[in-house]
């Protein structure tokens, strides 16, 4: 088994991540759990949601709740990773104040360098790879959408365009998607500058509003190309709500790759090391 391995430090706390190369995870199949979940505020407008029926453990496939006062679920997040073969340091366990915000955190002291996680490869969202899924899958509009972004000079966003896509297409698939448990235990409620409102930016001072704008700017770039993209519902990715949340979790839980600076990843639970 190989590993590669890449490391981080904020404060008192060492983030020391382990990629090993598997090549089987039995755990990256439907989940089947029927989970009593709806997706937005606005689930009437999405064409996976039967608004004429009532939401509950009958229903075909669970979808995440991503209103802001949804529970984040952990356990099954916390089961998930372990069936995919995450490996864990001992001591390592999620911690929260609130029960909201979620991190990680280790009960026994480690020594410098030490090893705390290791994922599973096939289980890291690369940027590189979801271009190859996606543009495999469309008959042209991916593509589209990413020339629209370089006309209007957005080129820069597109590794993370690419993330919020494939992130958008897990949750048409609900619990049939294997990431879902993951997507299950994100945060609802995100506090970057795509979520503030009108009133939050002018409190703000001059240059923190300028930085807020920019990527503000760039969720209205990802949004404006959006309708470009063939692999994903009308009604989906023309939800505002949604296409945010999407992209809130891209740009606040992605990292760049150490060897390809045009690839982004997200890594599943190292992406709890509270973005360090």
């Amino acid at each position: 088994m190989n590993y590669r391995s890449t490391s981080a430090r904020r404060g008192s706390y060492i983030a020391f991540i382990l990629i090993s190369v598997f090549t089987d995870v039995s755990a990256f199949l439907p989940t089947s759990k029927k989970y009593s979940t709806v997706i937005s505020n606005d689930a009437k407008k999405l064409p996976f949601i039967n608004s004429s029926a009532s939401i509950s453990t009958t229903s075909i496939a669970a979808m995440v709740d991503i209103r802001e006062e949804a529970p984040r679920n952990m356990q099954p997040f916390d089961a998930w990773a372990n069936q995919c073969g995450v490996r864990r340091c001992k001591g390592f366990q999620f911690t929260s104040n609130d029960g909201q915000d979620w991190s990680i955190m280790t009960s026994e002291n480690l020594p410098a360098g030490a090893p705390v996680v290791g994922v599973p490869a096939n289980m890291i969202l690369s940027s590189q790879r979801v271009k190859q899924e996606l543009e495999a899958m469309s008959n042209g509009g991916v593509q589209d959408a990413v020339k629209q972004l370089g006309m209007i000079g957005a080129a820069g966003c597109t590794p993370e365009f690419y993330l919020t896509v494939k992130i958008l297409l897990e949750l048409e698939r609900g619990d049939q998607s294997p990431y879902f448990p993951w997507l299950d235990s994100l945060p609802r409620l995100f506090f970057n500058a795509a979520s503030m409102t009108d009133f939050c930016y002018e409190c703000l001072p001059p240059l923190v509003f300028r930085l807020s704008r920019e990527e503000r700017t760039k969720f209205d770039n990802v949004f404006s190309v959006m309708k470009k993209v063939d692999i994903i519902s009308d009604n989906a990715k023309m939800n505002k709500d949604l296409v945010k949340w999407a992209f809130n979790v891209v740009h606040t839980r992605s990292m760049p790759s150490t060897v390809n600076s045009n690839d982004v990843k997200i890594v599943p639970m190292a992406d709890y090391f509270n973005h360090g």
